[in-house]
């Protein structure tokens, strides 16, 4: 009844930590560019027992050829739904040991362990989300089963006492089964935009005092995992690209100097006043009043209207490869990251956003076609194909 209480605590416990960072998710995703994605991390350190038997508080003892210092290595794959939570599945086998030198007992194990577990970024929580942080430090709380094998030994003699597990159990091979709460810290320093490097340290706490079959002082055992792991990242969702070729729009309007401006036209419109004709003085000879006549005639032949043409808006494609939201990125540091001169990048601002984008292009095809080059040779793996009309950045391109 005791260990379904706690497994059931732990549970509630868990289950309100994933809409706590569900909520800080939204809230982080509205204010940044970032995308969510999938990461693999194989790990590797010690795996440290903290129970009844135990001969010191806090650090390892090693007495008469027994050590407390064992090993683990463990497999994970995460899910980074935000830039502050994420969820991830662990798969972990370690050994335990432990020595009391005053009960003369030592007992030693191995486990198999399957946990999921939330993060929590506390970067992102306090100075928001910054694509170019190097060091992120994040909290890790979540539940899991262990299956586990352990023998209980004189220290004096090295005869077994008690056994738990080795095919008497409900676990897997037939090990003893617990439910377990995970909790801790974790630090990660990224090397590039696919890997980096993780160091952790998260206590497995069991739902039960019977891992080192002592019941005394501890009302649970728990065994602590501290970690040092490489991660890779995959699966980050590229920016919309059209699926299908837009029609390629007309090249830019360039006004033509000749073109009657408003002054022009209304001087044009003072040429074309009929002009007065004085009559003609009663002793003018009929030659006189033919040219008059003539030209009157002339004056009423309208000279063709000249209709002023709008300004036509000026497009031009281009291909994003990097964005970065309130602070500027050095264009020194993206001309030598991604081997760009550094005069071919533009610097544009959308929304808060520092946008940075390469070329000038009339169709979507030409943009396209540099962007897959900046893919395969720059190494910009998420570089887009953008439109700006007057120099400001559309937020979708047209279809």
């Amino acid at each position: 009844m005791k260990q379904r209480t706690f497994c059931f605590s732990i549970l509630i416990v868990f289950l309100v930590l994933i809409p706590f960072g569900t909520a800080n998710a939204q809230k982080v995703s509205r204010t940044s560019q970032f995308e969510p994605y999938w990461q693999i991390n194989v790990n590797g350190g010690t795996s440290l027992f903290f129970g009844d038997l135990k001969q010191k508080s806090f650090w390892p003892a090693t007495y008469s050829g027994h050590s407390e210092w064992r090993m683990g290595t463990g497999l994970m794959l995460t899910r980074q739904f935000s830039s502050f939570f994420g969820l991830r599945l662990q798969a972990l086998y370690g050994q335990v040991s432990g020595i009391s030198t005053s009960t003369n007992r030592f007992f030693q194990g191995n486990y198999l362990d399957f946990n999921l577990n939330g993060t929590f970024n506390l970067n992102t929580l306090i100075a928001g989300y910054n694509p170019e942080r190097k060091l992120n430090v994040y909290l890790i709380a979540g539940v899991g089963l262990t299956n586990y094998n352990s023998d209980l030994y004189n220290l004096a003699t090295a005869s077994i006492i008690e056994r738990r597990g080795y095919g008497y159990g409900h676990g897997l091979d037939k090990r003893t089964l617990e439910g377990i709460a995970t909790g801790g810290v974790g630090l990660s320093y990224m090397i590039n935009d696919k890997w980096s490097i993780n160091f952790e340290s998260v206590d497995h706490i069991l739902n039960s005092d019977k891992m080192d079959m002592v019941v005394k002082n501890s009302k649970y055992d728990m065994y602590n995992y501290t970690s040092l792991g490489v991660s890779f990242k995959f699966g980050q969702r590229k920016h919309r690209i059209p699926t299908k070729e837009e029609v390629p729009l007309p090249k830019p309007f360039t006004p033509n100097p000749a073109v009657v401006t408003p002054a022009t036209k209304e001087n044009a419109a003072k040429t074309n006043e009929t002009m007065p004709v004085q009559p003609p003085k009663a002793d003018s000879t009929l030659e006189t009043i033919k040219k008059v006549q003539v030209k009157q005639e002339q004056q009423k032949i309208k000279e063709p209207v000249r209709h002023i043409l709008p300004v036509q808006p000026i497009l031009e494609y281009r291909v994003q490869i990097r964005a970065r939201y309130k602070k500027p990125v050095s264009l020194s540091y993206l001309s030598k990251h991604y081997h760009i001169p550094e005069t071919s990048i533009r610097t544009d601002m959308n929304n808060g956003y520092y946008i940075y984008t390469v070329g000038s292009y009339d169709t979507y095809t030409q943009a396209r076609t540099e962007r897959d080059i900046l893919r395969t040779q720059n190494g910009v793996t998420d570089a887009f194909v953008v439109l700006f009309k007057n120099g400001r950045r559309l937020e979708k391109l047209p279809k």
